[in-house]
């Protein structure tokens, strides 16, 4: 049964960033499911052959074994219109398969490209990403995210992210958005302003 999935950045057919991915993995199924493995992506997947030098996504379904492993050429999509909304007993700390909840979230949005989960007023994630932020100087991520993040992970290690609480009224001392993952980095960014509860892409 796959109940957990990893995207995986695929590269001139090089994947990226695997040590945070084996990471999460080894937490998830330790959290999850109780199990207790040396798991390395390193030793398990296998590029194939008709995947060219380009840019592609690799998607691992997992549950106490991999079950699927699928790769994709991608492109990235640029946000014009996210909206905030307010969902106070959202949780996503695992990686699951099921993201009806999102999915439910952006129906409920038909306006918008995304859409951000404050809690308390405080910023969590977006429906596909991690959130940062640029003030001019430095960039920063919220310390009440949703998932731990692999991309995420890998800046703050690399210091090139902060960890803040970032409420929905701090957004106007912000430069830029980053939506970051495995596929997406602090290097695609946009200008915005905010507009109740909407942040509009410049």
């Amino acid at each position: 049964m796959s109940l957990l999935f990893e995207t995986i950045k695929c590269q001139n057919r090089q994947l990226h960033n695997l040590h945070y991915h084996n990471y999460r993995v080894r937490w998830s199924l330790e959290n999850l499911l109780g199990i207790t493995d040396d798991f390395d992506f390193e030793n398990t997947i296998e590029i194939p052959d008709w995947v060219g030098e380009g840019l592609y996504r690799c998607r691992v379904s997992y549950g106490e074994k991999i079950s699927k492993v699928e790769f994709f050429e991608y492109e990235f999509k640029h946000p014009k219109v996210i909206q905030i909304d307010n969902y106070q007993s959202f949780k996503y700390d695992f990686k699951y398969e099921d993201r009806n909840g999102f999915q439910n979230l952006l129906k409920l949005h038909p306006q918008a490209d995304d859409v951000i989960i404050a809690q308390n007023g405080l910023l969590t994630d977006a429906t596909y990403a991690n959130l940062a932020f640029f003030d001019g100087t430095k960039w920063f991520t919220p310390n009440t995210y949703l998932l731990l993040g692999t991309k995420r992970a890998y800046l703050l290690d690399n210091q090139l992210l902060t960890e803040e609480a970032i409420a929905v009224k701090d957004l106007k001392k912000f430069k830029r958005i980053a939506l970051i993952n495995a596929m997406r980095d602090l290097d695609l960014s946009y200008e915005f302003e905010v507009n109740n509860n909407i942040i509009l892409i410049k």
